[in-house]
């Protein structure tokens, strides 16, 4: 049983708020008519609720005649770290195939050497006959790796020959998987692409209405969609603030403990916005502002008047400099967002007023 708006905890079943198409999408790439997925979006937006979930029911449906192999590449920045880390998973991944076996799965992981132990997804998959499935958290780190004699091109070609394994690439970092599969169009042939965009309106508010309900208190529209209006949907922020007004000494959820909430919640975080707005230069915080304001089209002379921003070329620079911080995202047709909401929040709220 999961505690009312429980934010530290991964949910499951029936706690999980909507993401219905998003988790039959991965159940759909682990299918055999499937192909592997990259699956990115911002921070706590519920890439690793989706994929557990989906999982977790692909194992049930394969009685568990399945692979897990979960590798998480946060901490790694050289190619001698990926190897080291991918060699101890392949190991664990080699001793779960061995626990079920009537004949031991006989392979010395540790002897192949370069760029075969890529492989070994493959091998073990046809040894063991049974499926494969690499669950990478962060999977953008591996741009990171400044070593010349390792290209992401590589683990394409490799990957690309396996057929009983599937890839799950998850990433925090959406401009860096954006280069990664979009730009590069790396793994373009084995797998498709999936951003993780914020939940509809209407399943959160409805969320709000009725967790509150449940417990016996009271809120009206006007205040859940306050809430929403502080998070713009994010789960994570929204169950934290949700937490905070259930807290407070009151069974009526109204304006004033909204506020409360509010203002709790941005003193937790405020430190983190000022970190990253301490890293801008100018000509960067006032795009910011602009992107903020709702501005689009940045180099016409009456924007950039406004805002300060000197140049068309000083622009491009600003909006390649948000973008590798991670602060802005651009979609297909160039509109910019923030890939923080409670950031977004704070800046037109409070910052920038």
């Amino acid at each position: 049983m999961y505690p009312l708006f429980s934010f530290d905890k991964i949910p499951a079943g029936g706690s999980i708020v909507g993401r219905t198409d998003e988790i039959a999408a991965v159940l759909s790439a682990l299918g055999p008519e499937g192909k592997s997925l990259a699956l990115y979006g911002e921070a706590r937006s519920g890439k690793e609720t989706v994929v557990t979930e989906a999982l977790e029911r692909f194992r049930k449906a394969q009685k568990n005649r399945v692979i897990v192999c979960p590798i998480d590449l946060m901490g790694i920045r050289t190619f001698d770290d990926f190897t080291a880390l991918w060699r101890e998973r392949m190991k664990a991944c080699a001793e779960e195939v061995n626990r079920g076996a009537l004949l031991p799965f006989d392979i010395c992981i540790d002897e192949i050497a370069g760029n075969r132990i890529f492989d070994l997804p493959g091998i073990i998959s046809s040894e063991a006959g049974t499926q494969v499935i690499i669950y990478f958290k962060e999977f953008q780190n591996l741009l990171r790796i400044e070593d010349e004699s390792f290209r992401i091109e590589m683990l394409e070609r490799i990957w690309s020959r396996q057929r009983q394994v599937r890839y799950i690439m998850t990433g925090s970092f959406v401009n860096a998987m954006k280069t990664i599969f979009e730009e590069r169009r790396c793994f373009y042939g084995m797998c498709r692409t999936l951003e993780l965009l914020p939940l509809d309106k209407q399943i959160v508010c409805q969320f709000i209405r009725s967790s509150f309900l449940s417990s016996g208190r009271v809120i009206e529209m006007e205040e859940i969609l306050a809430i929403y209006e502080i998070t713009s949907g994010n789960m994570w922020y929204v169950k934290q603030i949700c937490s905070l007004c259930y807290y407070l000494p009151a069974g009526y959820i109204n304006r004033s403990i909204v506020n409360q909430a509010r203002d709790t919640l941005l003193s937790l975080h405020i430190p983190r916005f000022k970190q990253w707005l301490f890293d801008l230069t100018v000509n960067q915080i006032n795009l910011l502002r602009a992107i903020v304001d709702g501005v689009r089209k940045f180099s016409s002379a009456e924007v950039m008047d406004r805002y300060h921003l000197n140049s068309s070329a000083g622009v491009a620079r600003s909006k390649e400099a948000l973008q590798k911080r991670e602060l802005v995202t651009f979609d297909s047709e160039d509109n910019p967002r923030l890939t923080d909401p409670l950031f977004e929040f704070w800046l037109r709220n409070y910052y920038f007023v």
